[in-house]
């Protein structure tokens, strides 16, 4: 994961920020994902795992979409940062989400 930091493409599609990297495979999975919420702005575990859910949940449906994009290279490792400053809905967070998967999707080809 630290090379997702120290050489990631970022993509942002407020409230979610992705950084993301090609890694050698070393599974079956095509991804390898990360949620995080910061816990300056949300104090409550609470609050801060029910985003991760509704972050989870959004990746679960779009995924599809760009893990075929990348069926034919290898790996990818992303992490999914949320940046917002309040607990969204289920809906904002898929529309959220399939606006930040097609910007990675997009800045793709350029990383590998």
């Amino acid at each position: 994961m630290d090379r997702v930091f120290a050489e990631g493409h970022t993509a942002k599609a407020f409230p979610l920020l992705s950084r993301f990297v090609g890694v050698p495979k070393d599974g079956p999975a095509p991804t390898r994902i990360a949620f995080t919420v910061s816990k300056r702005r949300f104090r409550k575990a609470v609050d801060r795992n029910r985003i991760k859910r509704l972050m989870r949940e959004s990746w679960r449906h779009g995924r599809s979409v760009f893990e075929e994009s990348i069926a034919q290279r290898d790996q990818c490792a992303v992490v999914l940062i949320f940046v917002g400053s309040e607990i969204p809905t289920q809906e904002g967070m898929d529309r959220a989400m399939s606006r930040l998967l097609s910007r990675m999707n997009e800045a793709l080809p350029d990383s590998e």
